[in-house]
C-alpha cells in the first residue's frame, strides 16, 4: 500500500468537512482505500489517503487536489506520500 498526506490551509475551516465528504466518491472513483482527515490548528488540515500502490496514487492525486481546490477557497500548503510500512487500524 501506499499512502498520501497533503496539508491544507482553509479560508473557512468548517468547508473542510464538506468538501472531504463531497471528495471521497471521487477517491474511491480513482482508486483510493480509505481517506482521513485532520484538524490540525484553526484554519487547517491535514488528509491522508491509502492506495493500492504508488502508481494508483500518483496517477490520482494531483487531480484530486485540484478538485478539493475548485470546491471551497482552499490551498495545499504541503505534501508528501510513501510505501505504508505498518497499519494497526
Amino acid at each position: 500500500m501506499f499512502t498520501t498526506f497533503t496539508d491544507w490551509e482553509f479560508t473557512d475551516i468548517g468547508a473542510m468537512e464538506e468538501t472531504g465528504s463531497n471528495m471521497w466518491p471521487k477517491m474511491q472513483a480513482v482508486g483510493a482505500l480509505s481517506f482521513k482527515a485532520v484538524q490540525t490548528g484553526e484554519n487547517t488540515a491535514r488528509t491522508m489517503i491509502q492506495w493500492p500502490d504508488a502508481a494508483t496514487a500518483q496517477a490520482a492525486v494531483d487531480g484530486l487536489r485540484a478538485a478539493a481546490m475548485e470546491m471551497t477557497d482552499t490551498k495545499v500548503v504541503a505534501t508528501a506520500g510513501g510505501e505504508t510500512k505498518l497499519d494497526f487500524s
